[in-house]
């Protein structure tokens, strides 16, 4: 199963680096990246850590994913914050289709407002972001607040033994702000593991009025 689903992220991850690296890079060498950094990825891939829930392993599977596009970005010149702009753009590409399924899936029974976003935060932490590979703790919150916080992420443990701590925080941790955009929220946070904060307070403010997603 984890590499069926291995293999779908390899499929969409291509189809959004193309729309993205082509202005860019000419065709031949988009090509290149591709076929560069999944060589890399096949290098990390014995050394990456097994974790206790499938959820767990394919986020650090898709960790060395994102460390070998890093790597074969920079070394083919692009500084590090070109290189973190064009990831995170791809990974937008990629995570949208994520969150609509997970927002489409929160909006069986009529659920809106607190009730659909509640629920669609509980389906990521029930896959891909579930225990004990991560680790969460429900917070009291305000009205039509849903709180809590990552307490243990491997994928920030992951971008440290890597050296791209900053990389992780810019990217996948950042991507969480569009994703609650999507879901009809605003996301206040005021640190990530990945930042170098003990925790990664998740908290999601439901908006006033419902959007179209």
């Amino acid at each position: 199963m984890r590499r069926l689903i291995l293999y779908w992220f390899k499929i969409q991850a291509a189809k959004a680096a193309k729309d993205i690296l082509a202005p860019h890079f000419d065709k031949k060498e988009v090509q290149d990246i591709l076929h560069g950094y999944w060589q890399r990825y096949i290098q990390l891939k014995p050394e990456v850590p097994q974790m206790p829930t499938m959820g767990g392993s394919l986020m650090l599977h898709l960790s060395a994913m994102s460390t070998g596009f890093y790597q074969e970005l920079t070394t083919r010149g692009r500084d590090e914050e070109t290189t973190t702009q064009l990831f995170y753009d791809i990974a937008w590409k990629v995570y949208q289709k994520m969150g609509r399924f997970s927002w489409w899936l929160a909006g069986l029974g009529n659920q809106t407002g607190y009730g659909r976003l509640l629920k669609a935060t509980k389906l990521f932490r029930a896959f891909p972001f579930n225990s004990p590979s991560y680790q969460w703790k429900d917070v009291q919150t305000e009205k039509n607040v849903v709180g809590f916080d990552c307490v243990k992420c491997p994928v920030a443990e992951y971008f440290e033994t890597k050296g791209l701590s900053k990389f992780c925080a810019a990217t996948w941790c950042a991507l969480d702000y569009p994703l609650a955009e999507m879901w009809n929220a605003k996301l206040e946070r005021t640190g990530s593991i990945a930042g170098g904060a003990k925790v990664c307070d998740f908290r999601w403010n439901v908006k006033p009025t419902e959007e179209n997603v």
